[in-house]
């Protein structure tokens, strides 16, 4: 009988990202990030639904929000446990 596999932890991430004018750029920054994410994190990151654009309070500039979801492959004793060590690619 092979292991058995334990399905990823899923983390939610909340991102706010802020841009000149009609909110444009942030959209444009939120879109990059949903199609490089994936493939430089092998899969482990991932981009979900990113926001209509909402006026900052201050000011002519605008706001976006998207989630990004961190999955997390390695096997945790206990729910609470985190990885420990660098991220992935980060010398120590």
């Amino acid at each position: 009988m092979s292991p058995r596999r334990t399905p990823p932890r899923v983390r939610v991430v909340k991102v706010r990202l802020s841009g000149d004018g009609d909110g444009d750029d942030a959209r444009q920054v939120a879109e990059l990030l949903a199609w490089l994410l994936p493939a430089l994190s092998e899969g482990r990151c991932q981009v979900g639904e990113i926001s209509a654009a909402y006026p900052n309070r201050r000011g002519a500039d605008a706001r976006r929000y998207l989630d990004l979801y961190l999955l997390d492959h390695t096997p945790h004793d206990h729910p609470g446990d985190r990885p420990t060590g660098a991220p992935p690619g980060q010398v120590t």
